[in-house]
């Protein structure tokens, strides 16, 4: 998992990742954590999605 700043705080800037463990871990347990949201390292690939007009 990595966070990726909603917001300028600290040293990062609005739409920094933070991928450093013991970072990650400061924040999620400190006030700073408002200005993070969590994305996961791998996310899933989207589903693809057939076009009706390919199934005819």
């Amino acid at each position: 998992m990595k966070l990726v700043a909603t917001q300028a705080f600290g040293g990062y800037a609005q739409g920094a990742e933070i991928t450093d463990q013991a970072a990650i871990d400061a924040i999620l347990a400190s006030e700073q954590a408002a200005f993070v949201v969590r994305v996961p390292d791998d996310p899933a690939p989207a589903a693809s999605v057939k076009n009706s007009a390919d199934s005819k």
